[in-house]
């Protein structure tokens, strides 16, 4: 294959700025009408204004992991990817890569790893969650400024980068 071939490419074409994970609030927002390519396709989709935030994965179908622990050693995060499916192309999708303890991140024993992402699927951020507390978070669900939940910088993105984030706040 020709590493130059650009025919089924997947990829955001704008600077889609995601905000709005912050407050009392599961919503999101973006800053411009983003488009972009979907297997070499020119697809739009439509500014999200607090747009809900979805409740399930779009890879499993299922709804998302929790986070969980109740001291530091036992905190976990993960990476979730934010997207545009072909499915829905106006609202958020939203895909979770693998729970891991964010203190093993911290120690370089583990890494938030980016979750496979279906061909339908356009990536345009991702962000970083860790949570410790008495009960769970669950993403989509629980409120952004939830007590000991650290969500780390959005990262706008074209496509994920190839390597996982050795991180927390990546």
């Amino acid at each position: 294959m020709d590493n130059f071939d650009l025919r089924q490419i997947t990829m955001n074409r704008d600077s889609t700025v995601l905000t709005g994970l912050s407050g009392t609030a599961t919503t999101v927002s973006t800053t411009s009408t983003p488009s972009y390519y979907l297997n070499g396709k020119i697809t739009a989709s439509t500014n999200q204004s607090s747009g809900a935030t979805p409740t399930t994965d779009i890879v499993t179908g299922a709804a998302f992991k929790p986070l969980t622990g109740t001291t530091a050693a036992l905190g976990t995060g993960c990476v979730f990817v934010f997207g545009w499916d072909s499915s829905a192309p106006t609202v958020f999708s939203v895909a979770q890569g693998k729970v891991v303890k964010t203190l093993d991140v911290v120690n370089g024993a583990a890494a938030y790893e980016f979750p496979s992402i279906p061909k339908t699927f356009c990536p345009v951020a991702y962000v970083t969650i860790g949570y410790i507390g008495s009960t769970l978070w669950l993403f989509g669900t629980s409120n952004w400024d939830a007590t000991t939940v650290t969500i780390g910088t959005v990262i706008n993105c074209a496509m994920l980068p190839r390597q996982p984030l050795t991180a927390v706040t990546s």
